[in-house]
Order: structure tokens, then C-alpha cells, then sequence
């Protein structure tokens, strides 16, 4: 009689190990977490490792709710302790309407029962551009929205980012080959400078500023041309310290002298920052006005450092505008002419232009100098003044001696 009376506890209890022990599993797997995404204007996912063990995240999955197309996440990837990984790619997330992100491991593709899952959020509409769902605290539970801080610890502000490139130790991960190390998408990367135009015998130039905190490793991102025309995209590995400037050299021309679009494009080839111009200068760069804005114009070249001063063509002066108009140069011979002044044809040809999108035209003057309106100075122009005053004087002197014989005969 006492079992039937104690098998309802009994049942009870069972249930709370069995769900004490299913949840502890469920936590146990889960070392790896979504712990913030973007959905525009770009999209990008933030997996944070929330064990003290190393976890090899290689061919895992993202998805959205749904649909035939996943992301896979490269080979030879590595998730370090207590840090995290960006990823970036068009993971199909919805919008303006509800969708959920999803990870799984490589147990089995998404779009297959036998599929596992291990972390999930799902939303019913885009928090907005540069905005983010994300953890907070980092690893809990507890979701919101805020400003992007992708490859930062939500909380602090810190730098959780670790990259394989550490020297292999029984306590670190091995090192990869570069060319395998997945690759990372970045916010706050900026084009600063541009050779576009180099001196004969140099080479064309891109620089890139770090507006992060935190040092950046770009692995096989890409710097291209105009958007499906020119040449093809060039993969390039890059390590730009925080706040800090580093340039690639082109082994080859990739940009056309009088304008074209300078792109930077990180792993999965999704822009990230870029110029157009229309035209360039020799031997100057389009350097950024302001990490505020798109705003370029032509400097003198500051690899490495603070970018310099626009460099503008001078204006005409109203005077100088007014006197090119208002003289008109008495008829000369033909050798006379040859040594005159420029033509109209001429003058026009020396003027100089305004200047398009920050960037000079190279079709004006030097840059500088204002010899362009030499030509503008009023010239002073021979006249027939003496054999006029002999004239008057002539006839000034014939009067006078007239009056006189007048006066002699009347007397």
C-alpha cells in the first residue's frame, strides 16, 4: 500500500531530474551563442564561445527561418574562449516582417530534419540601419536593441575579437594559414586616401583607417573598381591598428586617371565603404575631407598620417574678369599679331575649370599659380599722336599770321 501513495512523488521528482538533466545538456552544447546581428544595411552575425574551451565552429550553419540557401561558415575555424567571431553575408533575413536567425552545427544541413540546432532569436521586424539585436549582458538571456557593436563586448565595450594567429601552445589554438582564416566583416573601416594617378614609375595606393578601438585583421577582403565593369576585384590581407592608418600598393593599375569608383568590399565581397571621381591629378591623391561624409579632394599624398589640405584651383577676380572684357586691341599687321596676346580660342583653353566633387580638373593651370590670367592684364596700345599735334600746330601758327597781316593793312 505504501507504493501507490509514494509513486506520485516519485513521478515527480523523475520529471525534475529529467528535466534538470536535460536543460544542464542543452546548456553543456550551447557554448556557442548568437550573441548580436544586423540585418541592415548590411547583414552580420556575431557568435560569441561562452565556455573556457575552444570550440571548432568549421562548416556550421546560419539560416534564417527558412528557404533553400544557407550560409556555411568557412573550414579551419576556430572559436577561442570567452571571444567572438563576425560573419557577414546575405543571410535572407526579413525586413519588414518577422523572421527568425538560426545556427546550427554540421551535424546536417538546415534544411533537413536531421539538422541540429543550437541557438536561436527571432524578431518581427529590422531594429533599423547601424542597429543591432543583441545580448545583454553578453551570453544571457536577455535581448534588445541598440547601436551596432559588432566584434565588442555588449556590455563593456570591449574588444572580443581573437583571431588564429597565435604561435601553437598546448594552450592555444594552431596557427592557420592566412589564406584559410575566415574572414571578418568589419564596421567603421574607411577609405582615407587614394593614388589613383601615380608619378611615372610608381604605383597606385589605397589607404584605410580603423575608426575601432581594437586592432583589425582584414583577411581576403577585396579593393575593386567601378561596380561590374574595369577590373576584376583584388584580394588583399591587411592588420590596421586601432585609430590608425595602413595603405596597400597595387602590383598592378586598377583605376582609370580620368574617373572611376574606388570600392572596398570585405570577405563576401558586400561594400563596405567607397569614392567616385571624376577626375584626378598627377602625382596627388583624392584624400577624405572627414570620416563624417563621402567627401574627397585632391591633397598632397600623406600615406601613414592625418590627411593634409584640399588643394583648390584659384578664381578669377572681378577686375581681372572686367579688363579681359573691355579692351579692344587696334588692328595689327600680320607679324604684329603673331607676338599679341593669346586668341579668344586661346584664353579659353588657360582658364581655369571649377572643380567637380572636391577633385580639380587637370585640364586647368598649375595648381597654385595664377599665370592663367597673366593674359588678363589690359595691354597699352599705340596711337598717331604726334602727326596729329604737328597738324594743330600747323594750323594754330597759319592763324596767327594771318591775324597779323589783317591787322598791318588795315592800318
Amino acid at each position: 500500500m505504501i507504493f501507490p501513495y509514494c509513486s506520485l512523488p516519485m513521478k515527480k521528482v523523475l520529471v525534475i531530474l529529467l528535466i534538470l538533466f536535460f536543460s544542464g545538456k542543452v546548456y553543456a552544447e550551447n557554448k556557442v551563442l548568437i550573441n548580436e546581428f544586423t540585418i541592415e544595411p548590411s547583414q552580420s552575425v556575431e557568435l560569441i564561445n561562452n565556455s573556457s574551451e575552444m570550440v571548432d565552429i568549421s562548416n556550421w550553419y546560419i539560416d534564417d527561418s527558412g528557404g533553400a540557401t544557407y550560409f556555411t561558415i568557412p573550414a579551419n575555424t576556430i572559436l577561442y574562449p570567452n571571444s567572438c567571431l563576425v560573419f557577414s553575408s546575405d543571410f535572407n533575413l526579413n525586413k519588414s516582417s518577422a523572421d527568425t536567425l538560426r545556427l546550427f552545427d554540421n551535424t546536417a544541413v538546415p534544411t533537413v530534419a536531421s539538422s541540429k540546432l543550437i541557438d536561436s532569436f527571432s524578431y518581427n521586424s529590422s531594429p533599423g540601419t547601424g542597429m543591432s539585436f543583441l545580448r545583454l549582458p553578453d551570453k544571457s538571456s536577455t535581448w534588445t536593441s541598440a547601436t551596432s557593436s559588432l566584434g565588442k563586448l555588449n556590455q563593456t565595450g570591449e574588444n572580443c575579437l581573437v583571431l588564429p594567429t597565435a604561435t601553437p601552445t598546448p594552450t592555444s589554438a594552431p596557427t592557420k594559414d592566412p589564406t584559410t582564416a575566415p574572414s571578418i566583416s568589419y564596421e567603421n573601416i574607411f577609405i582615407s586616401e587614394v593614388m589613383v594617378a601615380p608619378d611615372t614609375g610608381d604605383r597606385e595606393w589605397v589607404e584605410f583607417y580603423n575608426r575601432n578601438d581594437f586592432d583589425v585583421s582584414l583577411q581576403n577582403w577585396y579593393i575593386d573598381d567601378e561596380e561590374n565593369s574595369g577590373a576584376s576585384p583584388k584580394s588583399f590581407s591587411l592588420t590596421i591598428p586601432a585609430k590608425g592608418y595602413s595603405s596597400l600598393e597595387l602590383s598592378a593599375s586598377v583605376f582609370n586617371n580620368d574617373g572611376d569608383s574606388v570600392r572596398l568590399l570585405d570577405g563576401q565581397k558586400l561594400p563596405k565603404d567607397s569614392l567616385e571621381y571624376t577626375s584626378s591629378v598627377k602625382g596627388k591623391t583624392l584624400g577624405r575631407v572627414s570620416f563624417e561624409d563621402d567627401k574627397f579632394c585632391a591633397q598632397e599624398p600623406t600615406k601613414g598620417q592625418v590627411n593634409g589640405s584640399c588643394l583648390e584651383y584659384p578664381t578669377p577676380t572681378r577686375e581681372a574678369t572686367q579688363a579681359s572684357t573691355s579692351i579692344t586691341p587696334t588692328p595689327k599687321t600680320a607679324k604684329q599679331n603673331s607676338a599679341s596676346k593669346p586668341s579668344p580660342s586661346q584664353s579659353a583653353k588657360s582658364t581655369l575649370q571649377p572643380t567637380t566633387g572636391g577633385v580639380p580638373d587637370p585640364t586647368g593651370s598649375v595648381l597654385g599659380t595664377n599665370d592663367s590670367f597673366s593674359s588678363l592684364t589690359p595691354q597699352s596700345y599705340s596711337t598717331p599722336v604726334k602727326p596729329l599735334s604737328f597738324l594743330s600746330f600747323s594750323y594754330s601758327l597759319l592763324t596767327i599770321v594771318s591775324i597779323l597781316l589783317k591787322m598791318k593793312f588795315n592800318v
